[in-house]
Protein backbone atom coordinates (compact mmCIF):
# COMPACT_ATOMS: atom_id res chain seq x y z
CA UNK A 1 0.00 0.00 0.00
CA UNK A 2 3.11 2.54 0.49
CA UNK A 3 4.37 1.84 -2.26
CA UNK A 4 1.20 2.75 -4.15
CA UNK A 5 0.96 5.69 -2.12
CA UNK A 6 4.59 6.65 -3.27
CA UNK A 7 3.77 5.98 -6.78
CA UNK A 8 0.19 8.45 -6.72
CA UNK A 9 2.49 11.08 -4.83
CA UNK A 10 4.98 10.64 -7.77
CA UNK A 11 2.86 11.18 -10.17
CA UNK A 12 0.79 14.01 -8.92
CA UNK A 13 3.75 15.62 -8.24
CA UNK A 14 4.78 15.59 -12.15
CA UNK A 15 1.54 16.62 -13.62
CA UNK A 16 1.59 19.23 -11.28
CA UNK A 17 4.57 20.30 -12.61
CA UNK A 18 3.40 19.81 -16.34
CA UNK A 19 0.75 22.07 -15.65
CA UNK A 20 2.78 24.94 -14.38
CA UNK A 21 5.18 24.72 -16.67
CA UNK A 22 2.37 25.09 -19.06
CA UNK A 23 0.95 28.19 -17.75
CA UNK A 24 4.39 29.49 -16.83
CA UNK A 25 4.68 29.44 -20.80
CA UNK A 26 1.36 30.98 -21.49
CA UNK A 27 1.94 33.77 -19.14
CA UNK A 28 5.31 34.09 -20.62
CA UNK A 29 4.03 34.88 -23.91
CA UNK A 30 1.03 37.02 -22.15
CA UNK A 31 3.76 39.57 -20.81
CA UNK A 32 5.94 39.54 -24.16
CA UNK A 33 3.13 40.45 -25.79
CA UNK A 34 1.47 42.99 -23.16
CA UNK A 35 5.38 44.61 -23.36
CA UNK A 36 5.58 44.93 -27.00
CA UNK A 37 2.11 46.83 -26.72
CA UNK A 38 3.13 48.48 -23.71
CA UNK A 39 6.34 50.12 -26.03
CA UNK A 40 4.70 50.48 -29.37
CA UNK A 41 2.60 52.51 -27.23
CA UNK A 42 5.46 54.87 -25.00
CA UNK A 43 7.22 55.49 -28.82
CA UNK A 44 4.40 56.39 -30.86
CA UNK A 45 1.69 57.44 -28.25
CA UNK A 46 -0.96 54.99 -30.44
CA UNK A 47 -3.15 52.34 -28.88
CA UNK A 48 -3.46 48.95 -29.55
CA UNK A 49 -5.15 47.59 -32.67
CA UNK A 50 -8.21 46.09 -31.59
CA UNK A 51 -7.05 42.90 -32.71
CA UNK A 52 -4.15 42.45 -30.53
CA UNK A 53 -6.29 43.63 -27.02
CA UNK A 54 -8.51 40.69 -28.54
CA UNK A 55 -5.74 37.83 -28.92
CA UNK A 56 -4.24 38.82 -25.24
CA UNK A 57 -8.02 38.70 -24.03
CA UNK A 58 -8.51 34.86 -25.21
CA UNK A 59 -4.86 34.49 -24.08
CA UNK A 60 -5.48 35.23 -20.46
CA UNK A 61 -8.98 33.38 -20.57
CA UNK A 62 -7.55 29.74 -21.89
CA UNK A 63 -5.10 30.50 -19.15
CA UNK A 64 -7.26 30.89 -16.78
CA UNK A 65 -9.57 27.94 -17.63
CA UNK A 66 -6.79 25.72 -17.66
CA UNK A 67 -5.44 26.50 -14.71
CA UNK A 68 -9.16 26.60 -12.67
CA UNK A 69 -10.04 23.13 -14.06
CA UNK A 70 -6.58 21.96 -12.30
CA UNK A 71 -7.08 23.97 -9.07
CA UNK A 72 -10.73 24.72 -8.55
CA UNK A 73 -10.88 20.85 -6.80
CA UNK A 74 -8.14 21.52 -4.39
CA UNK A 75 -9.51 25.83 -3.93
CA UNK A 76 -13.10 24.74 -3.77
CA UNK A 77 -14.21 20.93 -3.00
CA UNK A 78 -17.64 20.85 -3.63
CA UNK A 79 -16.62 22.18 -7.39
CA UNK A 80 -18.19 20.68 -10.82
CA UNK A 81 -14.69 19.27 -11.37
CA UNK A 82 -14.45 16.41 -8.46
CA UNK A 83 -13.38 14.24 -11.25
CA UNK A 84 -9.71 15.90 -11.45
CA UNK A 85 -9.14 15.72 -7.99
CA UNK A 86 -7.94 12.43 -6.15
CA UNK A 87 -10.01 10.28 -3.45
CA UNK A 88 -9.51 10.85 -0.13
Amino acid sequence: MEKMDMKMLEELGESEYRELEYVYCKLRDLKTSIAQMHDDFVAQAIPPEFEKVEAIHLMVNEVFDDLERYMRPICDPDSAYKTVRREE
